[in-house]
């Protein structure tokens, strides 16, 4: 897969609405690529689960969907998360990497870049198509990490706008014609105010 084609699957991803959970979406290496990054969730169930096991992130999700007059009903019944949503664009599966722990998400693409550079490779600028990553933030129980492509840069090399999904982003109003979708282009304002966040390319678009 070339640069242009990622780029033109990340977009096509706006038209498919998918809803965010942590672990879904994407691929195995045993598995075909799928049409749209999505896999099905039985959201009952997992809301059912999350409210047993965490029950505070379950109130403050239910909570935001009531204070945006969503009915949980309406969601998408399939669901991805951001490493996933990246991989599933990029073509490759999320398991079977030559990184540690054989499963590409943020943590495992932030070391790469910082070390082995098999998969991912550090940037000093900005381009459309770069990744904003930051690993899972250390003593943080329920903050995960978080990956988004760049759409757009400024004249200093600095990202401004991505591709990303995010729990936040089925809270937003969608653009005209499209539907309400964890999968949203936006700022980059999530990403500037974490240290930790890292600026790499998938190394064979480098």
């Amino acid at each position: 897969m070339d640069l242009a084609t990622f780029l033109q699957r990340a977009h096509d991803a706006l038209d498919t609405p998918v809803l965010y959970w942590l672990g879904r979406g994407g691929h195995t290496a045993t598995e075909a690529l799928p049409a749209a990054p999505g896999r099905a969730i039985h959201l009952k169930n997992e809301l059912a689960t999350l409210q047993r096991e965490r029950p505070k992130v379950h109130q403050a999700y239910m909570a935001a969907l009531a204070a945006s007059e969503i009915d949980p009903a309406t969601l998408p019944a399939v669901a991805c998360d951001c490493s996933g949503y990246v991989c599933w664009a990029l073509g490759v599966p999320r398991n079977g990497a030559v990184l540690a722990g054989g499963w590409i998400n943020t943590d495992a693409m932030v070391a790469d870049a910082q070390r082995g550079q098999q998969l991912f490779v550090p940037l000093t600028r900005a381009v459309p198509g770069a990744l904003l990553v930051h690993p899972k933030p250390p003593g943080e129980d329920d903050g995960p990490g978080h990956v988004g492509i760049v759409t757009a840069v400024d004249a200093d090399g600095r990202a401004t706008h991505m591709l990303h999904c995010a729990p936040d982003n089925i809270l937003l109003s969608p653009p005209a014609g499209l539907p309400r979708n964890a999968i949203a282009e936006t700022d980059t304002a999530v990403f500037d105010r974490i240290a930790s966040t890292r600026l790499v390319m998938w190394k064979a678009f480098v």
